[in-house]
């Protein structure tokens, strides 16, 4: 796989890998580098055989899309993580211990942890689409979201219906996933915003998809004090850019995610990453009007405070004090 980029000097990376291969041995051992350890059968006529892969990793997650030019076959020796699939065209059958389920477009699977998993009547004219996610890291965004420690692995119902407004949230998130992954100005390289696409994807996928923690996940939370919000409050203008994600934030204040989520609305009438963004935008705004123009740019400044986007940055701020931030520093005293 190629390195695309250090996200930070802590050893956070994104890890891209595009690639087109033609001998089945070499396609093997791509697929088993970037997901598990698998067994490949060609069906087709040798000569149409090929393998186009492009993946992405951050800590935690890979995605990616796999397409072969003819007939085969995949077997997927047990993995350590979980894999959400679907096919972004044509259709297969993935096989497990629970079952056979179609994949398709909407139709997606569900796999679980150190199972085997057959990839059937794979043709020409599928392209699979890929999401796996490590079983610590999924178990630590749930115990961050259910605040309790778990009493026995996490099972998905082993199809997950794409099509549905239940799982509206999770395909967003993919698709913002997709996105940031493989721009060449990723947010997936800035090791915060890395961390806060992971917890989206977590958190939505344990929302949305039926699993054996739902009903803890959805009863109603506890009574929010007042307490942990104003702690997180204090952590957030004392230091903005210490903070990544609400999971982080709860953890710092002794609360579970839903509690401080609830908290905030019930005492703040916003969420707690939606503070996080405006203090920092704010912290932007009083650098911009103190900056020397000929020393300093927007686009270093937004950095600076978090934003990787430039546009999204700037309708933000006109949004918020009513002009660009270019023209805050052009108005600034020299």
């Amino acid at each position: 796989m190629n390195r695309l980029q250090d996200a930070s000097s802590g050893g956070t990376q994104l890890m891209v890998s595009n690639m087109t291969i033609s001998n089945p041995d070499a396609a093997l051992h791509a697929i088993s580098q970037a997901y598990a350890p698998s067994n490949l059968d060609v069906y087709g006529a040798p000569r149409d055989f090929g393998l186009r892969m492009h993946v992405a990793s951050v800590p935690g997650i890979t995605f990616g899309h796999i397409r072969f030019g003819t007939d085969v076959r995949v077997t997927a020796l047990p993995p350590s993580c979980y894999v959400v699939c679907f096919a972004l065209t044509g259709g297969l059958h993935v096989a497990t211990t629970h079952g056979v389920q179609r994949v398709t477009g909407t139709q997606g699977a569900v796999l679980y942890p150190y199972e085997a998993t057959y990839f059937e009547e794979w043709g020409a004219d599928t392209e699979l689409v890929s999401l796996r996610i490590e079983t610590q890291y999924l178990e630590r965004g749930l115990i961050q979201l259910i605040e309790r420690p778990l009493r026995e692995p996490i099972r998905f119902d082993p199809g997950c219906d794409l099509g549905t407004a239940q799982t509206a949230s999770f395909r967003r998130a993919l698709h913002l996933l997709e996105a940031e992954l493989f721009e060449p100005t990723a947010l997936a390289t800035n090791p915060r915003a890395s961390a806060m696409l992971g917890e989206l994807i977590t958190t939505s996928l344990l929302m949305s998809q039926p699993n054996n923690y739902s009903g803890i996940i959805h009863e109603p939370a506890r009574p929010a004090p007042l307490g942990p919000v104003r702690t997180a409050q204090e952590l957030i203008e004392a230091d903005p850019m210490s903070i990544s994600t609400v999971g982080e934030l709860a953890g710092k204040v002794h609360a579970s995610v839903r509690t401080l989520e609830q908290g905030f609305r019930n005492h703040l009438d916003t969420s707690p990453m939606a503070y996080l963004r405006r203090t920092r935008l704010h912290r932007a705004h009083r650098d911009l009007q103190l900056a020397d123009p000929a020393a300093t740019t927007v686009r270093r400044t937004a950095n600076h405070w978090g934003f990787q986007h430039l546009g999204r940055f700037a309708q933000c701020y006109r949004d918020v004090f009513g002009e660009l931030p270019v023209e805050t520093l052009r108005r600034t005293r020299r």
